[in-house]
């Protein structure tokens, strides 16, 4: 059994490869993901940086503002590459297998970056790291077109906790450091020995970044895909 711990609006190709293998999940989302309204800037950029899925997803009313004249567009992971080329658009640049801002900054295109007008569409209050490297020889803009809302402590947690806590094989995942420390708040909300119960349990994570969080917070068996895919993290449970 694992813990699906992901907005319950972004389940349903984890939900089919989780049937398809007989395994049993129960519900446990600790943030929505919610659509805002932002203003895109009038001129022409030359590279435009995917930081999610979420961001192709919630971006789609501004393409037609943002693909203009000439230009590239890159993707900070393998899996938003995929969204992008699924909606006939060309990716230019993007890590092959590891999802990271410093994977995606590491290569070749993207470190030979000078004078150039950059656009980064990601959620509210991301990281600032793209930003804060390409911003040394380059005008960098953001164009914010969701935000992660924390999940308040519900029924649906409480029962799923019950139906876990009863399961001798229960697995947690955690694909951000974010989605992480959420899962420790809402168990820390039933109560400490509820997280105390679940650090004991195998944690599956999409990077070692999230590994080394996980360490921090006490969690005992924590294992890393080895790419940040649905396909993987199934992998990683009937191992």
């Amino acid at each position: 059994m694992i813990l699906i711990t992901r907005p319950l609006a972004q389940t349903a190709n984890l939900k089919m490869l989780l049937e398809a293998s007989d395994i049993e999940y129960v519900f446990f989302p600790t943030f929505e993901v919610k659509k805002i309204r932002s203003e895109v800037l009038k001129q022409h950029y030359d590279v435009i940086i995917f930081i999610s899925v979420n961001a192709v997803s919630f971006a789609e009313d501004y393409f037609n503002k943002i693909f203009t004249g000439v230009h590239k567009v890159f993707a900070v992971g393998p899996i938003t590459a995929k969204r992008l080329i699924d909606k006939d658009i060309k990716v230019d640049c993007f890590p092959k297998f590891n999802a990271s801002s410093m994977e995606l900054l590491a290569m070749q295109e993207c470190s030979e970056l000078i004078d150039k007008k950059i656009l980064i569409v990601r959620g509210r209050g991301g990281s600032e790291t793209l930003k804060d490297n390409l911003g040394k020889f380059n005008q960098v803009d953001y164009l914010e077109v969701y935000e992660r809302v924390p999940c308040e402590f519900s029924s649906l947690h409480a029962e799923s906790i019950k139906v876990f806590l009863d399961s001798t094989n229960g697995v947690l995942m955690a694909g951000s450091n974010e989605s992480l420390s959420n899962i420790v708040r809402l168990l820390n909300f039933d109560s400490s020995d509820t997280f105390n119960k679940f650090k004991t349990r195998k944690l599956i994570v999409f990077s070692q970044k999230i590994k080394v969080l996980a360490e921090s917070l006490g969690f005992e068996n924590i294992k890393v895909t080895l790419n940040p895919s649905d396909q993987d993290l199934i992998n990683e449970l009937i191992i």
